[in-house]
């Protein structure tokens, strides 16, 4: 007999030995109810119904279902699905993005199985929950200055190997101003060197970022998701 209170959740995973795993870890526990996995039909009606109380997904399937939603489904109408991603993705950017996405749940894949049971009951709930090691990233983020806009247009014609003069005639702005972004740059990244910097860039994934989400304002999401661990 399925409990009144069950949780009716949806895995969504590329990696059949990865959906396997965690398809297996769910449904030994009594307030889990597995749905079958047919993503076009099954998950879209169903969120559209609200039949679905949580999505657990790798990281592309976890933002095209919200992008989804986001354009034609439920959240046109205020209601936002408990999505909680599982992935190796580890960098600061990618974290960032998915949580301003409108994820509600990070972990990567190697944590304790009952660590994944406590997440997907958190986000069911509609309580954030990011794994100590993706909260490691965030804090990390948080403690540094983030880039600027300019800044980020800036880094990125500089990893491309573009001189001072190149980037100045490209952002139309004086070559003084250049250098005084790239000072900042150096700073906020802890860098000495241009290559340093693009390595910096690339670790924590700030190249990977469409543009703008490494504008400062995400600082504020970020120290919100960090507030809400308390609570686990």
């Amino acid at each position: 007999m399925i409990p009144i209170d069950t949780i009716k959740v949806v895995v969504l995973c590329r990696d059949p030995l990865v959906r396997a795993g965690l398809r297996d870890t769910l449904q030994a526990e009594s307030d889990f109810q597995l749905l079958p996995n047919d993503w076009q039909p099954l998950v879209r009606h169903s969120l559209h119904e609200s039949r679905v109380d949580l999505v657990v997904a790798d990281y592309d399937h976890a933002l095209e279902l919200l992008e989804d939603c986001r354009a034609t489904g439920p959240m046109r109408h205020g209601w936002m699905p408990n999505v909680l991603i599982v992935t190796h993705r580890d960098s600061e950017g990618e974290i960032r993005h998915a949580l301003e996405a409108g994820v509600r749940g990070y972990l990567f894949l190697g944590c304790g199985l009952d660590e994944l049971v406590r997440a997907a009951r958190s986000v069911r709930r509609g309580i954030r929950y990011v794994g100590m090691l993706a909260a490691q990233r965030l804090a990390d983020s948080v403690a540094c200055s983030s880039l600027t806009f300019r800044e980020m247009d800036v880094l990125r014609l500089v990893v491309k190997g573009h001189s001072n003069k190149v980037v100045a005639r490209q952002l139309d702005i004086a070559i003084g101003t250049v250098k005084s972004h790239l000072k900042s740059i150096f700073e906020k990244l802890d860098a000495t060197s241009r290559t340093e910097v693009a390595a910096v860039a690339e670790e924590r994934g700030l190249l990977a970022l469409p543009s703008g989400l490494a504008h400062g304002k995400h600082g504020e999401s970020n120290k919100a998701a960090l507030s809400e661990l308390a609570m686990h």
